[in-house]
């Protein structure tokens, strides 16, 4: 683990830290302090990232922390995990898993990626096999990119044949346009700078008519939609 040593001793301040590591019991005080907003809302805590299935054994011991006080769990991911690995040590802790999902040619996906999705697609099988109701998939919604007739009607059909109950669509948000530039990076030309309007957004749902498409924007809390 780094300490982040140098950055307190760097004169120039040419370094930053940006977070900070939390062992497992000051996480869960910190986490416990709104479990009243927990129980009202009937929400709970999402691990997210980056990527938390990165760091399983971490995972594990809050999530099974936050069950023992009966707390709602969510975790999500990419879904380029180990499956033995997480069904022992995720799997058991977590009551909701928001599982993202984003293009269905493995070519494509290995462009944009830098991996096939071979892996992601045998382990959202898995759990639409072993926990259905616990599973949600996510499709971001990337011009041209994901957001193809021929990309979503391929993923509309292949959650049909591993039977996947409910979905849901992320609408494009182009604000990453300043996480970019705060990275160094240059905004991809190819991308808009506006998001959809609510009549692309109608095309890219009749895609996926047959499922239960959760909504987002209408369900803001961790509760299992």
């Amino acid at each position: 683990m780094k300490c982040g040593s140098c950055v307190k001793a760097c004169p120039a301040d040419a370094l930053r830290s940006i977070g900070r590591f939390y062992p497992v019991e000051e996480l869960i005080e910190i986490l416990l302090k709104d479990k009243a907003f927990y129980e009202v809302s009937g929400g709970g805590v999402t691990l997210s990232g980056g990527e938390p299935t990165l760091h399983m054994d971490y995972c594990r011991d809050v999530l099974y922390k936050l069950k023992e006080r009966d707390i709602h769990t969510t975790l999500q991911t990419n879904g380029f995990f180990d499956w033995g690995e997480f069904q022992e040590k995720i799997l058991p802790w977590v009551d909701l898993i928001l599982f993202d999902v984003k293009l269905a040619d493995a070519r494509n996906h290995l462009e944009y990626t830098c991996q096939d999705n071979l892996r992601t697609q045998a382990n959202l099988a898995h759990l639409v096999q072993v926990k259905p109701s616990s599973v949600l998939p996510r499709i971001p919604l990337i011009p041209e990119v994901t957001a193809t007739q021929e990309n979503l009607q391929a993923l509309s059909d292949w959650f049909q044949e591993i039977r996947v109950r409910q979905c849901s669509l992320l609408p494009y948000n182009p604000t990453w346009a300043h996480k970019a530039e705060s990275l160094g990076r240059k905004m991809d030309a190819r991308l808009p700078i506006q998001m959809f309007t609510p009549a692309e957004l109608n095309r890219w749902k009749n895609f996926f008519q047959r499922y239960d498409l959760v909504d987002f924007n209408k369900h803001m809390t961790d509760s299992p939609p």
